[in-house]
């Protein structure tokens, strides 16, 4: 061991007080002086003086720095037999303890940057087919209140861009029902169905819309007939049918007689007749007393011998003749 350094070693351990030293090692002894006597009461709260009385080799091997060296390592005997032993290896790592205290909430971090404002949701098949949706088929759209509805597009007949509200076609639903089944609507997307009276007055109160009723009969004849314009009346004015100039269409005019009607339902009695014009001819229509067109009539595929029952469109087939294929659709101009 260089006793030079545990000279100054001891040096530092002094401060300057009243140590003694021996020392000796492997047979050889040292006294050590301090560099300037000062008074005990420098040591602070250690109010004796420190004497180390001996330092000693003891045989052990000194371990220094992770590496083993063939020095000894001293051992300190101090006054009452108290002596300073050898450090021993490090111990294994204690099991952990448990996790303390959840600390306190962060401040709100910085608001980020805006984002990129969204697209509008489609209004009408004609803006689904503005935008490329040349597919006929079942889309969704948004009403004036946001509320998303899905609808029936035919981006085909006369240009495209028709909202098909009315489809009969085989018979296959029942369309002889209460005021509240035609308010909500009813029916099937893979046949036939009424879109629902509230949602036909949403779709027209977004301003000027045309109307195309296409007929078809068993024999394979396509007719048709086209209005100006169509606004269906919400439900305080029982729906009343609003309805423009006959602009063409060969299977001629029989709606014009139902404009400024109201809605009547086999429950609800709008009609000018005496009767109820519902129950008696077994639909739902703008009556007044009683009709010249009932295409939410009862099925009765083709000719028939009871009496304006039926899908009947007066101008074409009168009133003994039930058509096979009944569209009504309108298209915001």
């Amino acid at each position: 061991m260089d006793l030079g350094l545990l000279h100054r070693g001891l040096q530092e351990l002094d401060a300057g007080g009243a140590l003694g030293c021996r020392l000796s090692a492997a047979g050889a002894t040292g006294t050590w002086s301090p560099l300037s006597p000062v008074s005990p009461s420098g040591w602070g709260p250690v109010a004796a003086t420190l004497r180390i009385l001996e330092l000693g080799w003891e045989g052990q091997d000194f371990i220094s720095q992770g590496r083993q060296s063939s020095s000894k390592v001293p051992q300190m005997a101090f006054p009452n037999g108290v002596s300073l032993g050898f450090t021993g290896e490090r111990g294994l790592p204690g099991v952990p303890g448990k996790a303390g205290p959840a600390g306190p909430k962060g401040s709100t971090g910085a608001q980020g940057e805006k984002g990129a404002r969204g697209e509008k949701g489609p209004r009408t098949c004609t803006e689904l087919l503005t935008r490329g949706h040349f597919l006929s088929g079942w889309h969704t759209i948004y009403l004036p209140d946001c509320r998303p509805l899905t609808v029936l597009c035919d981006m085909d007949t006369d240009g495209g861009g028709w909202t098909v509200f009315q489809r009969r076609k085989d018979g296959s639903v029942d369309f002889f029902r209460t005021w509240t089944a035609y308010k909500q609507g009813f029916g099937s997307q893979l046949g036939e169905f009424w879109l629902g009276n509230d949602n036909i007055h949403a779709l027209t109160a977004q301003g000027t819309s045309e109307l195309r009723v296409d007929l078809m009969d068993f024999e394979g004849n396509h007719r048709f007939a086209k209005y100006q314009s169509f606004r269906m009346a919400d439900e305080a004015e029982k729906y009343k049918l609003v309805l423009g100039a006959f602009v063409e269409g060969n299977a001629g005019d029989s709606l014009t007689d139902h404009g400024n009607h109201f809605f009547s339902t086999k429950d609800r009695d709008n009609d000018e007749s005496s009767s109820n014009c519902a129950a008696q001819f077994q639909g739902a229509w703008w009556y007044h007393s009683c009709h010249s067109s009932n295409l939410n009539g009862r099925y009765l595929r083709g000719p028939h011998t009871s009496y304006a029952n039926g899908i009947n469109w007066k101008s074409w087939g009168r009133y003994n003749y039930s058509y096979k294929v009944s569209e009504m659709k309108l298209r915001l101009t």
